[in-house]
């Protein structure tokens, strides 16, 4: 007798169910196949509800790792933003502001944060570090035009500001220094 004709494991075994696809003979070969499909099938559904759990939630909540990205999808009262900043003054009263490596670090969050300390450590601590910046753009030839440096806290609206209106809605000088011999 051969494979194909009474054990099972031919072509005509695997139509009939009695063998399974991948070679293994028996009816119960084909029943843990189809067991493996179904549990593959009901994993899918469930991380797909799990992942999709966080949208039906009421009141909203956010947690790691599925996230709603709230950041994004819940609407802002206002624009409004609060920076502490270093500002050069020219001699013409113009402003700009100072790069984060005349404050004293390349990055930005590192040069905001040396200012923001500056501030709420008060009045000596920020004119020490605004004596330190204006020394700093003094070696700078890039900054020749700029006569002092200011730290100070502006608010601004963001939408407005990127719309170009770089005015501030409100401002707090916290320091101002000449720059060098200029």
């Amino acid at each position: 007798m051969s494979a194909g004709e009474g054990g099972r494991t031919g072509p005509a075994a695997v139509a009939r169910g009695v063998a399974d696809p991948s070679g293994g003979a028996g009816p119960s070969a084909g029943a843990r196949w189809a067991d493996r499909r179904a549990y593959a099938y009901a994993l899918t559904a469930g991380l797909l509800l799990l992942m999709l759990a966080p949208l039906f939630r009421r009141p909203p909540v956010d947690s790691f790792p599925l996230s709603t990205y709230p950041m994004f999808s819940w609407g802002r009262h206002d624009a409004r933003t609060t920076v502490e900043r270093a500002v050069g003054v020219d001699s013409r009263g113009g402003r700009r502001p100072i790069p984060p490596r005349l404050v004293g670090s390349e990055e930005v969050l590192q040069a905001r944060a040396t200012l923001a300390q500056s501030i709420r450590q008060g009045a000596r601590a920020a004119r020490a570090l605004c004596r330190g910046i204006a020394a700093r753009v003094a070696e700078q030839s890039g900054h020749a035009d700029i006569v002092s440096v200011e730290i100070r806290t502006d608010t601004f609206d963001a939408i407005a500001f990127f719309d170009g209106q770089e005015t501030p809605l409100d401002s707090k000088l916290h320091a101002t220094c000449k720059v060098g011999a200029r």
